[in-house]
Order: structure tokens, then sequence, then C-alpha cells
């Protein structure tokens, strides 16, 4: 009996790997034959059921007996079940790195079985592509546990976007909200309804302060909702042009700068094909160029249906000026199966994958982890990011329930954390009105401890600008803090626990506790005079649940005195000399034609030429310069625009002086510290540290001289 399901089994997953092409298990000779040892693995995996320790022990010696015999399905059907419930053993038990390790591990199995285009035998909700899909949320709360890391307050330099604040964050609230604090605005607006654009801006300056403020050299978020939300709604948009070009005008000639929301949520509209949303977004977009002060919104929701991501909506960069996102939080730590109430660390419970998924449950600790997915997609196309509505549930309507501690907890944390943790958000706007027929309450005057909550964390995190034309502080990572001048420093630590739990932060500092809180965002004063001049360390522990972790060990290096400093002149920046070199350069094996000059031992190369020489492969990146900002930009996957001016060669004349670049780098939206010297007025960088940052190989070797290989990642 065991022989004939070993090769029905067998001839399943070699008819799948010949109609995939790729999935020929690795086992695949005559008829899959357990090793003899394994069927006391089998007979004590049973026996482990409910125990923790020995799931992950049996895993593990079943794990080291089949995964040498090669991916084959059923090497991966025996291996992902059980990889998967090690996985969530050691996260029960407080272990995330084993909870890591063993989630890799499960995807490595489900990602065969899924190419092979097989479906899970031991669930009806899953198949390996939703099972995958929760496995990368779930990692991606797993590894944001592992990182407990400390931010200092700085002052905010130049943001690195055309679009936003110079400085700081953008924050609002809807137009018929009854707070007027910010001269910022959220408006809606629905795409033909039965007035225009220009009425409602006409009933908005006669109804609402906030909007009035925001129209006088402010700034109004339009959310321009689809009617109805699907296909058919963006079709509509593409036979309107009188509507649209009246609507544009109507905002184009207000005193305002306006961030035109265009369909948002289609992500998790019940229908809505991609290429339609697409050219209705670019329809709009084309014609909103001819106003200067309208940019442009893709905004879609936090959570996408399981069968679209956010980047198949996205209409591409040339029409995109921020990427922005809608998140509400209401469950309370609630299953995502609501029939299994609040969540629990136990064997019983087996729906943290939905969880996961979801940003509930379990996870419904941090809601920085769930919009995660969208800030990559800004970090990878160089945008700035807009919370463009959010809410905080502090009662159900239905249920009458109360999740006041709840939502301000909630609320506490994303505020504090928001563009501390995540730099690229400019601008965040809250949903504080009634939303007639709704299940949830996030209002804010309706409850004194969320107003109180909100208040608090925007003004102690002190970057949200409550003037748009301000300027704001910021928040920077304690390694890259700079000391000099000051008497105390401000310090938060960031530290994500998954669960339901208080958690705790001791600061270190020489070793020594200094300091213990429980409240988020773990603020501490540092009081840099009380320490004296040298060095000294700072550490933080923290603990939350089952649950513990500890930042880096950072090193303070403090001058004989912190009284602060009379303000100087600029230091000229440092000089070295520069040389013209010949050295050669090949990319892919063609020669190039860059301008290279020799600083010390190392070249230095223009990133304008490196991107001339990759443009049109897989590894081209395009260039930007922000003059008032004085800034460097660089984003992978974009092609690159030539000035004309690339791949001029070898540098006439002889030495010359090279002076330390002052101008900020960005790669990717992430200032980069790299060396750079700008000789000419240009900016000459390592061949290296391009490679590490753009992620394309570099290589030398003697007689051949330096090459970059395209189908390569750097190493």
């Amino acid at each position: 009996m065991m022989n004939k399901l070993m090769h029905r089994l067998f001839s399943c997953a070699l008819a799948a790997a010949l109609m995939a092409g790729l999935c020929l298990p690795a086992s695949a000779y005559g008829n899959f034959k357990y090793p003899s040892a394994y069927w006391k693995l089998h007979s004590a995996w049973e026996a482990a059921a409910g125990d923790p320790d020995q799931v992950i022990s049996v895993a593990q010696k079943t794990y080291d007996l089949l995964n040498p015999l090669g991916l084959g399905q059923d090497v991966c059907e025996n291996l992902e079940p059980k990889a998967k419930l090690a996985s969530w053993a050691c996260e029960i038990k407080g272990d995330i790195a084993g909870a890591i390790t063993w989630a890799e591990r499960e995807r490595t199995y489900a990602k065969w079985l899924n190419e092979c285009g097989l479906t899970p035998s031991y669930t009806d909700r899953y198949d390996y592509t939703d099972l995958l899909q929760s496995i990368e949320s779930r990692l991606e709360c797993l590894r944001a546990a592992q990182k407990v890391t400390v931010y200092a307050q700085s002052s905010d330099s130049a943001s690195p976007y055309s679009a936003g604040p110079r400085t700081g964050t953008w924050y609002g609230t809807p137009v018929d909200s009854p707070r007027s604090d910010t001269n910022a605005a959220l408006m809606y607006v629905t795409f033909q309804d039965s007035y225009s654009v220009a009425y409602w801006i006409d009933y908005y300056n006669r109804t609402s302060e906030s909007f009035r403020k925001a129209a006088n050299g402010g700034v109004i978020e339009v959310a321009w909702n689809f009617n109805p939300e699907s296909t058919a709604g963006a079709q509509a948009v593409l036979g309107a042009d009188s509507y649209i070009s009246e609507s544009l005008r109507a905002l184009g000639g207000l005193n305002a700068t306006i961030l035109l929301r265009v369909g948002a949520e289609m992500n998790c509209w019940s229908s809505c094909d991609p290429e339609v949303y697409k050219q209705a977004f670019r329809k709009i977009a084309t014609a909103a160029r001819s106003y200067s002060n309208i940019q442009m919104v893709f905004s879609p929701n936090d959570i996408s249906n399981r069968n679209v991501t956010h980047a198949d909506y996205y209409p591409g960069d040339g029409y995109v000026d921020w990427i922005g996102m809608s998140t509400y939080h209401n469950t309370q730590y609630v299953s995502y199966d609501k029939s299994q109430g609040t969540a629990s660390y136990t064997f019983g419970y087996n729906k943290y994958y939905d969880d996961a998924y979801y940003g509930v449950g379990i996870y419904d600790h941090d809601p920085l982890i769930t919009i995660k997915p969208i800030i990559d997609l800004a970090k990878a196309h160089n945008k700035p990011v807009m919370i463009s509505e959010c809410g905080f549930a502090y009662r159900n309507r239905s249920g009458g329930q109360d999740l006041t501690a709840y939502a301000a907890e909630q609320l506490n944390w994303f505020y504090s954390y928001i563009n501390m943790v995540y730099p690229q958000v400019k601008a965040v706007f809250y949903f504080d009105t009634t939303f007639q027929g709704g299940e949830y309450d996030y209002v804010l005057s309706g409850s004194s401890t969320l107003s109180a909550a909100y208040e608090k964390a925007i003004r102690e995190n002190g970057a949200y600008l409550s003037d748009v034309k301000g300027s704001a502080t910021g928040w920077e990572t304690l390694d890259k803090a700079s000391l000099t001048g000051r008497n105390t420093l401000r310090l938060a630590t960031y530290a994500s626990f998954p669960g339901k739990h208080s958690t705790t932060v001791n600061y270190y500092v020489d070793g020594k506790q200094v300091y213990s809180t429980s409240q988020a965002p773990f603020y501490y004063d540092l009081n840099l005079s009380g320490l004296g001049g040298g060095s000294h360390t700072l550490k933080v522990e923290a603990k939350g649940g089952q649950f513990n972790g500890s930042s880096q060990t950072y090193t303070l290096q403090l001058g004989g005195s912190t009284t602060p400093i009379t303000p100087e002149q600029p230091e000229k920046p440092a000089e070295a000399k520069a040389m013209p070199t010949n050295d050669k350069l090949t990319c892919d094996g063609e020669p190039q034609n860059a301008t290279v000059y020799k600083i010390g031992s190392s070249n230095y190369f223009k990133i304008r030429d490196l991107a001339a020489i990759l443009n049109g492969t897989e590894k081209q990146f395009s260039v930007g310069y922000d003059g008032a900002a004085k800034a460097v930009t660089a984003t992978s996957g974009q092609p690159y625009e030539s000035t004309g001016k690339e791949l001029a060669g070898a540098a006439a004349g002889g030495e010359r002086t090279a002076q330390v670049s002052n101008d900020a780098i960005y790669i990717n939206g992430e200032e980069a510290k790299v060396s750079v010297y700008k000789i000419g007025g240009s900016n000459y960088f390592k061949l290296r540290d391009l490679g590490k940052a753009l992620d394309f190989y570099v290589g030398y070797e003697a007689g051949k001289g330096m090459y970059i290989e395209t189908d390569k990642s750097y190493e």
C-alpha cells in the first residue's frame, strides 16, 4: 500500500515538473523511499503535538534527515508543514531567530510546491500562492522584532524629494473636521457627481475654516474618488475630458498646493482592471501637468486583495509625485477569523498566517509593519510617502465595544514613529470625521482620550508642521546623530514585539542602567553635559511578553565640553589632490570612455558616466540633482536621461584640486554615506561604493583593469 502511494505521489510530481519545466525533484529516481530512520521520527512527531520543545526537536531531526535528499514532492510536502509548526513553536517560546529560520525553510518548500502547481493537502484555506504571501508578511513582523533601534532627535536636513515640505512632515484632517490647527486639509470629491469641483471649492470656502486656511497658501489633499469604485468607474474617467479640464482649472487656480489623490484604494476593490485604472490615472496626470500647484498621488489601500499587488496599479514615475495609502486599525488583537476571538500564543490557535497578512490578531501590535510594502514601493521609485488617510477606532458601533485603550495605543505608536522609522513619510492625514453607516467611530472629538493622544504624539515628535511652510526637527538613528554643541539629546527606541502585551525599555550608559520606561516611543532625554568628554557607550534592552531584545551598542564620542558652541563660519571643505588617469573600464566586456580621477589610491568616477554606461541594462538607474536642497538622487531600475555630456573620456590637464562634497547623496530614497569629491562642479564617486549601493558587480584583473558585469549583483 505504501509503495503504491509513493508511486502515485512521484507520478504526480513528475507530471507537474514536466508541465512547469523546472520542478523535477532532486529525489526523482524510481519510487521515493523514506530512510528507515524516518519512521521513528514520524511517530515522535505525532507524539510531540502541543509541546513546543518537542516540536522543534523532532522537526530539526526530520529536517536533518530529509533535506539533504533534495527538493521533491515527498520532501517538500513532508517538511513544509513541520517547518511551519516549528516556526510557530519558536515564536511561542520567544525565539525570534528560530522562528525566522523555520519560516524561511517553509518558504523554500512552499515555493517549490507552488511552482509545480500543487496545492496543500492539510488546509482548505490556502493555495501555496496565498501561503507564500502570508509567510512573507509574517517574516516582516519577525524581522521587525529582531531590530531594537535607537533614534535621536536632530535638525531635519533638506528633503531629497521635489514634492512635499523641505523639512518636517505636513499633517491635517478633513475639511469637515472640527479641528483647524494646521493649514493642511483633506477634501473628498466624487468624480462626476452632481456638482462641479468649483462648486465644492466654493462650498467649503463658505463652511470650513480649515479649508479657508489651507486655500490661503497651504496644502489641500483632494480625494477624487471614482464612482463606482470598479473598472467601470475607471473607464468613465477615460471619456470625461471636459469634466477633467474644468475640475483641474478650478484646482489649479487655488493659492494652495493640491495633492490630487486619484481613485484611491483600487487594490481592494471587488473588481478593478489594473490596465484600465492606469490609463485613467495617466489621463488625469497628463492634464494636471499644466498646473504647477497640482501634485499627483497614487494611493492604494495598505492591504491588497490577495490576487493583486500595489505595484500592479502603479501608473509610472512620470505620472506620480507621491505614493500614498489608506490605513485603518480597529480589531484590538482579534483574529482575522473573528469566530476565534482574541488571538493567542497557543498551539490550538492556527490563524496566525491570516493575521500576519492582514495585520490583525497576533500581529495587530505595530501598524508600521502593515504599511511597509507601500513604503518599499515608494523607496524603489524614489517618491515621498503620504498617509492619505488613517484612523484608529475607539468604538465599534454594531457591538458597542469600547476600543479606546487600543485606539490610543495604536495612534500614539503610529504618529510617534511613522516619520522616525520611515523618513520618506512627508504628510499624514487623519480621518477625523463621522462616516455615516460605518461600523467604527474614528472622529477625535468623540474621545477625549484619543484626542489627547493625537495632540501629545504630534507635539512630542517635533517633526510635524502646523505651518506647511515652516521648518521642523527630524529623527535619525543614533549612530548618525551629531552630538556637537548639545547639552541634551532626546532619544526614542523602536522595539516591535508581536502579541498583546506591554513593552519595557531600559537605557544603559557605560554599562549602568540610567532610565526605564514602558510608554512608547520610549523617549529618554540624555544629559550629555553630565557625561563629560571622551568616549561613552549607550545600549537599550527591551522586553515585551515572551520576547526580549537589545540594540547595538552605540559609541558616543564627546568633546571635552558639551557647552553650546557659538556658530562660526562654515569650514572650507577638506581638499585632496586628484590626478587624471587612463585606467581601463569595461562593462559586459565593452570598453567605456569614462572620466576618471585618482584620489589617494582609489579611482573616482562621475555618477552620470556610470548611469550612461548602465542605461538599458537590468542595472540601470536614473540620476537627478536638487539644487535647492543640494542633493544628488539615484533610483535603481529607472532609465537614465542623458545630458549629452557623459563619457567625455580622460580628463584634460594635469593635477586638480578635489574638495569633499557637501551635497547629500540619496540612493533609492535613502541617504548614502559614501566618499564623494567635487571636481570642477561635478561629483565623483568610488566605483565600488556605487556598485554596492546600486547592486552591480565590480571587479578588477591585472591587464584587464576595472570591469562591471550587469548580470551579477555586487559582491
